[in-house]
């Protein structure tokens, strides 16, 4: 199972825009988790950086629609709430390194977020670090009713890095949909106890 740790921020120079962003979300909710996965970071950058590649393994992810080299358009639809549009803007990216990215435009959903690539200790592959900002409509209420059907951004990103990671490594990702699930009432009247 994919071990997830909280990780620390670094301070670094920003753009002004970045800081602005920074700023209007200063009061809002935060991410930072970490993940190890068994390829080099210049292997996953490149993977992440193919808008194409997203939907393989994000949970929700109904369509992404890139618009240019750093717009792209996003499309989740939770399983248990509503659909979500908004445009992501990246800021800064450096090869094999980091992608950093905001929401533009009119939209519900506010967030800014970077994601880094780094060689782990010992050459056990690359740790995967990915630190977020956002705003969830409908403001408190918006994230107990999220976190009540496990659909919360930080649910979503842990799960979103676990699936990452299975799909880097091993080429799918795995999932029990479909699955019996083991329980009584899913057996024949005759097999229960």
């Amino acid at each position: 199972m994919a071990q997830t740790t909280p990780v620390q921020t670094t301070s670094a120079k920003i753009s002004s825009a970045q800081a602005k962003m920074a700023h209007k979300l200063h009061d809002e909710e935060r991410i930072h988790r970490s993940i190890i996965i068994d390829r080099s970071p210049a292997e996953i950058y490149t993977f992440f950086r193919n808008f194409s590649n997203l939907p393989y393994f994000m949970k929700d992810l109904v369509a992404l629609t890139v618009r240019s080299e750093t717009i792209s358009h996003w499309v989740v639809q939770l399983e248990h709430g509503p659909k979500v549009e908004w445009d992501a803007e990246i800021t800064e990216e450096k090869y094999a390194e980091m992608i950093s990215w905001k929401t533009v435009g009119k939209t519900e959903v506010q967030q800014a977020g970077s994601i880094w690539f780094s060689k782990a200790p010992r050459n056990l592959g690359t740790i995967v670090r990915l630190h977020m900002a956002y705003s969830i409509p409908a403001g408190r209420v918006g994230k107990l009713a999220t976190q009540l059907v496990g659909e919360d951004p930080d649910s979503i990103l842990l799960t979103n890095l676990s699936r990452l990671k299975a799909y880097l490594e091993t080429g799918e990702v795995p999932t029990t949909k479909g699955q019996p699930s083991g329980r009584d009432e899913d057996l024949a009247p005759e097999m229960k106890h």
